[in-house]
Parts: C-alpha cells; structure tokens; sequence
C-alpha cells in the first residue's frame, strides 16, 4: 500500500552524492506519496532540514567531505532533529560498522540497507516502517 493509500505522506531528506541514484530513489519514494528534498553533501542537508524539518532521513554512508557517521553527529546535535529516524545505505564494506548496535542507536538509524542488496520496494518499506507522518 502506498503512502497516499495509507493516508501517511513524509517529507523525506536524502542525501545522496550521486545524481542518477538520488533520480531512481526519489522517483520510488515520490511515487510513494512522499515529499523528497534532495542534498548531495552534509552542508546541503543541513540547510535543506533547516528550511524544512524532515519525518526520515535516507543517508548514504559515503558523502563528500564527510562520512555519514560525521554527518549524524552534527545532525542529531540540533535537538529538534534528535527524534528524526535514520535510513543508513552502506556498501558492504561499511556494512560492519553500521551493525554496531549502540552507535546505530544513538544516532537514530533505524534501518541499515546494503546498497548492492538494495531494490526500491526494500528503500520504500524502510521509510514506510521508520518514518512518522508529516504534521
């Protein structure tokens, strides 16, 4: 069932370094019913949750000038972003480090896909299951 189906519309940050990935994801989750902002580095997504507060953040693991761990830090240090559930997209050789349990916890990752397992049915039901309705 898609969101509009279901009555649940997001607003979604993705930050996504590559372009024709970040087209395929948002069209997916568009289709969906959701809201998309799109960043392609820590700064972008900064500015972009400041102009509008996000319901799920989709991060991929490796952007520029950052990491995605480093990203979070600074992300979930604003507290009116503390509560934002995280989408983590890792390649299979960060795949160990988003395992750990307690930093997956304190940063608010809710979900760990593996890019290369990845489909978008799998990308859709993982902002469905984290994300919380936009007010």
């Amino acid at each position: 069932m898609s969101a509009v189906a279901a009555g649940i519309i997001m607003h979604v940050l993705l930050i996504e370094p590559d372009v024709l990935l970040a087209k395929t994801y948002m069209a997916a989750l568009r289709k969906q019913g959701h809201r998309i902002s799109h960043s392609v580095t820590a700064q972008q997504a900064i500015a972009a949750a400041d102009a509008r507060q996000p319901d799920v953040v989709v991060l991929t693991f490796a952007i520029a000038r950052h990491n995605g761990v480093e990203f979070l830090y600074e992300f979930k240090s604003y507290t009116e972003w503390r509560d934002v559930p995280v989408v983590l997209l890792v390649s299979q050789l960060n795949h160990d480090m988003a395992q750990r349990e307690s930093l997956r916890h304190e940063l608010g990752v809710r979900e760990v896909l593996i890019v290369s397992q990845l489909t978008l049915k799998k990308l859709c039901d993982a902002v469905a299951n984290v994300g919380r309705p936009a007010l």
